[in-house]
């Protein structure tokens, strides 16, 4: 029988800042006297509903074994003062909060940070700073970069994800908390509702300047759309331009079709090669399953099962993910000869085979990265058409043909997606409707007379002509079964005004052959004997990504829309391909 312990909670306990503002934090400890290491976390999501769940780390096991755990509203949300000002903040915010939660009579002065999403962000953010007391971080399901992979991916904005998080999570609190005034408020309030019950309304807005409530409650919205470009304002608050500053490790917990999968990824790589210290380069480790944003442990993704080894569930068979953060805690804040520094750097889910794997690198050192070129007789028009994919070189082939027209775009089905699933699900699902679509060229392999494993990153080399002064590309990797369910894996966008570098737009020449790179991040797949790898390519993913209106002008500011004739080219002189990391087995 487990001994019984008592613990101790004390509420809206107060935290300045270096600034003079108060934040307030939930503490939970152990009742009796003593020193603990603390767990911080800072969340913009209501320190009192966070409560003893800590985002999969159960704070009642933590304090049982010997932590102190805090909880605190980040400055401007819910209980704390000041203005709320998304990442720019949280940097001092962040160092100031862990150096406070070590002077505690009640701290030993060691102090690790946990959480999720935004919640991860806040810890690379703190990290940067290099806090005397911080020992470890475990940043869950969160991006590298505020920018890319943020709020935009490949210069285009990322409008499924700032309408589903904006609205919802972050402008609400503004409104119930009336930060922005009583006036009018029931209004609001009624504006707010109408639009969550239907999202769709919120997804048509155009132009994206006029998305409503934002400038009322939620105004930092527009200074993230005012900055198309990845220039001094997103610089300022970049992790991946960073890691030099970073001296403690991190446990990088991710998934496969989770929104800031690229992120995770990059943070583990970021981290062991640039580290600020031997801890942080040796010490950071990477676990990764198949799992979507907001339930980063479920076996259910979409509505593709991938068995119960990829699960916490009730009762975990592989991964207890708390224990996996108390242990790495255990080790960096306790000194505990656990064995952490001898487990594998990376714990990666093979889907597909639906098996765990342990490696020490990113990518996998004997990764053979294979091109996959574009074929067709010009007719690789959905999947129908003549489109086929293979590592034989292009000859002299017909190029393949679609309109673009943003007044139709190609509609999101599933994907690395976040915050609202109810009316934008995300995962894998069946892209079989998808691929029906006359603006979605289809090229797959005949059905694979052997497995494949295909672990690493993906990128999609492509030739193209368009007819527009701007115009996007996409690309979608998937996975297709004998019974024709066709299960995306990864995919990604690039604007071709960004096709040499997001620092700044490059206007482009209608009807010029232009090569584009479309980064679709990373997968770890097991493509069965039978199937068939297939890659999809069209020129929107909507409301995923905003619709480019194919007019060149300045992001959000007009309603101007005008079709585009989209050419693909793959041919000797425009080998058109997909990079595909072939594990031998």
């Amino acid at each position: 029988m487990r001994p019984m312990f008592s613990m101790r909670v004390d509420r809206d306990v107060p935290i300045e800042l270096r600034d003079g503002v108060v934040t307030y934090a939930d503490v939970y400890r152990p009742a009796a006297d003593g020193r603990y290491p603390v767990i911080l976390q800072r969340t913009p999501y209501n320190k009192g509903l966070i409560g003893l769940s800590l985002s999969q780390t159960d704070t009642l096991r933590a304090v049982e074994r010997g932590y102190a755990v805090v909880i605190q509203d980040v400055r401007g949300r819910y209980t704390s003062e000041g203005d709320f000002n998304p990442f720019y903040q949280e940097m001092n915010d962040g160092y100031d909060s862990v150096e406070w939660a070590a002077a505690q009579p009640w701290s030993d002065g060691n102090v690790g940070m946990v959480g999720a999403s935004y919640v991860g962000a806040v810890q690379w953010l703190a990290a940067v700073t290099a806090p005397p007391h911080l020992r470890a971080i475990v940043p869950i399901v969160t991006a590298s970069d505020y920018y890319e992979g943020w709020t935009y991916q490949g210069g285009a904005f990322e409008w499924g994800f700032m309408v589903s998080w904006v609205p919802p999570y972050l402008a609400s609190e503004a409104l119930v908390n009336k930060r922005f005034g009583s006036s009018g408020s029931e209004e609001l309030r009624r504006r707010l509702i109408a639009g969550l019950d239907n999202m769709a309304t919120l997804w048509n807005t155009l132009p994206l300047k006029d998305l409503p409530l934002m400038r009322e409650l939620a105004p930092y919205f527009h200074d993230w759309l005012g900055h198309p470009s990845r220039d001094e304002f997103w610089r300022a608050v970049s992790i991946q331009e960073r890691y030099g500053s970073v001296r403690v490790p991190a446990l990088n917990i991710g998934g496969w079709y989770d929104i800031f999968q690229g992120g995770t990824l990059r943070n583990f790589v970021g981290l062991r090669q640039q580290g600020g210290s031997k801890e942080a380069r040796e010490g950071t480790q990477l676990l990764i399953g198949p799992w979507v944003h907001s339930n980063p442990t479920s076996q259910a993704v979409g509505i593709v099962d991938f068995g119960t080894e990829s699960s916490q569930g009730w009762t975990p068979v592989h991964y207890d993910i708390a224990d996996e953060h108390l242990r790495f805690f255990d080790y960096w804040l306790k000194g505990i000869a656990n064995g952490i520094d001898r487990d594998a750097r990376i714990k990666l889910f093979v889907m597909g085979e639906n098996t765990w794997r342990y490696e020490n690198e990113w990518p996998l050192a004997r990764t053979q990265f294979t091109n996959y070129y574009l074929h067709s007789d010009g007719h690789a028009n959905s999947a129908a058409g003549d489109g086929t994919l293979s590592p034989r070189e292009p000859g002299d082939e017909r190029p393949d043909h679609y309109l673009y027209d943003p007044n139709n775009p190609v509609p999101t089905m599933g994907g690395q997606l976040c915050c609202y699933p109810t009316q934008l699900p995300y995962g894998a699902f069946d892209q079989s409707a998808v691929e029906r679509r006359a603006d979605v060229l289809v090229y797959s392999t005949p059905p694979l007379e052997r497995d494949v494993e295909v672990t690493g990153p993906i990128t999609v080399n492509l030739w193209a002509i368009t007819s527009a002064p701007d115009t996007d590309f996409t690309a979608k990797l998937v996975d297709l079964a004998p019974n024709g369910f066709a299960r995306n894996l990864t995919d990604g966008i690039i604007r071709a005004r960004y096709r040499q570098g997001t620092d700044q737009p490059r206007p482009i020449s209608p009807g010029e052959p232009i090569q584009y790179t479309i980064d679709c991040w990373s997968t770890s797949n097991l493509f069965r004997a039978g199937h068939r790898i297939l890659l999809e390519i069209s020129s929107s993913n909507f409301p995923r990504f905003d619709r480019n209106l194919n007019t060149g002008h300045e992001l959000g500011q007009d309603a101007e829309m005008r079709p585009a004739l989209q050419t693909i080219l793959h041919d000797r002189e425009h080998p058109s391909h997909v990079v595909l990391p072939i594990i031998p087995r």
